[in-house]
């Protein structure tokens, strides 16, 4: 980089900051503060989404995996795509009619308040290392991109300005930093891609210079294989159901049509996106076969063929990219802190003004946790292996007691939710640090331990009463507001064209399973079986969204 690409940077950081603070006056209340005060439309949100889950952990973590392993990694992105249909049209909606602003809070509202503040400490510690996962990826990209080489300078300048106004302006900062970024990001990814296919002479020079395998998208042995490819689908499920960053911003739609919408089309737009960082991976494999570290890959093809003036445009969209996972994730943590916490346990007589001030202070806070956590990245192996730990041992056991039991089961109390997760987790622990199993079998793991325990701890213990547990299952079939406005989504469809694009939707997932499977037998086919399946998939998931 030159002087001129370092003025871009500069004045897109401070522009972000300027767009991002200007909203400090449109945060009245809470409300507006966690989720722009339940008004985002369809389209914005799912820009929002699409900004937040493309981020520098797909242009450094996924694409360094590409790099070493081949394109299998991909459906990490594929999968996370297909959950958010999943979660969009079954159970996002009765989540936004519930009017909830966490999953903890949630969890309040089934099973009890115990549950409710557990949960939400662990998942602050969760979502914080996400963060500084992310943090770490951006870092490695700056220094491999820029030449400038200290960690602690880029740390600092990544954190910020995003903490500054994220801390000011809440969910109107994220949501409008969000669609700005979106844009940014993809201009530079889409002057990268074209640059590094060129350079090993597109497709043909791709297939005819990498390792065997390497271009295989389902492949029977690796890592990375068929059985990854169900993992990663459970933990997607799990993820688009469950995890904050990405709730904080459905729950903010206008309407629960919104957020059937908003996640179908996020889903559906991010897809082909996964392109835009793993083929550049693999490019640099053949470019330069010999990194000591996977993870600087596309930063290295980033920095050695764009040329300056572009350069700088270049590292403004990866960056756009950053801070807007980043800002989303501190918003979800004050969140959680603030109303789960905070209002729930510590002050339960906090007026508007005390919840506000709390928020912007855990929002301080958590940023400083990001930056603390990201030094640690490096020791847990990379950007992707320490974040598929994490939420191999974390995340199944939440999203089996809140979203299988919590919505599926009356009889699961408390007592079965908590036992559950903890002993869920433990397996996990157990399993990837003393036995040294792999990310695919510790999730199969976690989900299977607390699939079991909690069921059986729930039936031995006292049946909870049902009144609190009705207005969730009221919640699964509609909503006074739907009716006073005339919008009513159904889940499970009533008209002929909702039912068809729903059988389309269940035949592509079908479809896809049976190309996974296939996987395992070696078969030539697989592949093309399994993303036949996912598009017919996405082909169904949209018009169910647009039916009723």
């Amino acid at each position: 980089m030159i002087t001129i690409d370092y003025i871009i940077v500069f004045v897109f950081l401070i522009g972000m900051f300027y767009v991002g603070s200007i909203f400090y006056k449109w945060v009245g209340s809470s409300d507006d503060f966690y989720l722009a005060g339940r008004q985002l439309t369809p389209f914005i949100l799912a820009a929002v989404l699409a900004a937040t889950n493309v981020n520098l952990y797909s242009f450094v973590g996924q694409a360094g995996i590409a790099y070493k392993e081949g394109i299998q990694i991909i459906w990490q992105t594929w999968t996370g795509n297909m959950a958010m249909v999943i979660s969009g049209l079954f159970v996002i909606p009765i989540f936004r009619r519930l009017r909830i602003r966490t999953i903890p809070e949630f969890l309040e509202k089934r099973y009890s308040k115990g549950v409710r503040t557990f949960v939400a400490f662990i998942w602050i510690l969760r979502l914080t290392f996400w963060l500084g996962v992310v943090l770490y990826t951006a870092v490695i990209a700056a220094q491999t991109i820029s030449g400038l080489t200290s960690f602690t300078a880029w740390v600092l300048i990544f954190s910020v300005v995003v903490i500054i106004y994220t801390i000011l302006g809440g969910m109107w900062s994220v949501a409008f930093t969000d669609v700005i970024q979106f844009v940014l990001m993809l201009g530079g990814a889409l002057i990268l891609l074209p640059l590094a296919m060129s350079a090993v002479g597109w497709f043909p020079g791709m297939q005819a210079n990498l390792p065997e395998g390497a271009l295989t998208l389902v492949k029977e042995t690796g890592t990375y294989n068929w059985k990854f490819i169900l993992a990663i689908f459970l933990l997607g499920i799990e993820w688009a159901c469950v995890d904050q960053g990405l709730l904080q911003r459905a729950f903010g739609a206008e309407s629960t049509r919104s957020v059937a919408k908003g996640l179908v089309l996020a889903g559906i737009i991010t897809t082909p996106f996964a392109l835009l960082w793993n083929l550049p991976g693999l490019a640099a494999r053949i470019l330069y076969p010999d990194l000591a570290n996977a993870d600087s890959a596309v930063p290295i093809l980033i920095a050695n063929l764009i040329p300056n003036i572009v350069l700088g445009l270049v590292v403004v969209g990866l960056l756009s990219s950053q801070l807007s996972t980043i800002s989303g994730n501190l918003n979800g943590v004050a969140t959680i802190f603030a109303s789960d916490v905070y209002e729930n346990v510590i002050n339960r007589k906090a007026t508007d003004k005390d919840v506000l001030k709390i928020a912007r202070i855990i929002t301080l806070l958590t940023g400083i946790g990001m930056v603390l956590f990201a030094y640690l990245v490096p020791i847990l192996g990379g950007a992707v292996n320490a974040y598929l730990t994490i939420i191999a041992i974390m995340d199944m056991p939440l999203f089996v007691i809140s979203i299988i039991y919590g919505l599926l089961w009356k009889r699961v109390n408390w007592q079965g939710a908590v036992t559950g997760y903890i002993l869920g987790a433990i397996s996990g622990i157990i399993g990837q640090f003393l036995f040294k199993m792999d990310f695919n079998v510790t999730t199969f793991i976690t989900a299977g331990t607390t699939l079991i325990v909690t069921p059986i701890i729930s039936l031995l213990t006292r049946e909870e009463s049902n009144e609190k547990i009705e207005a969730i299952w009221k919640a699964r079939i509609i909503s006074d507001e739907e009716i006073a406005n005339n919008n009513v989504y159904n889940i499970f469809p009533k008209t002929i064209s909702g039912k068809l694009s729903l059988a389309v939707f269940l035949l592509g997932l079908i479809i896809f399973l049976v190309g996974v499977f296939m996987g395992s037998s070696g078969s030539s086919i697989a592949s093309v079986i399994a993303v036949t399946g996912m598009v017919i998939y996405f082909i169904g998931g949209l018009f169910r969204a647009y039916t009723n």
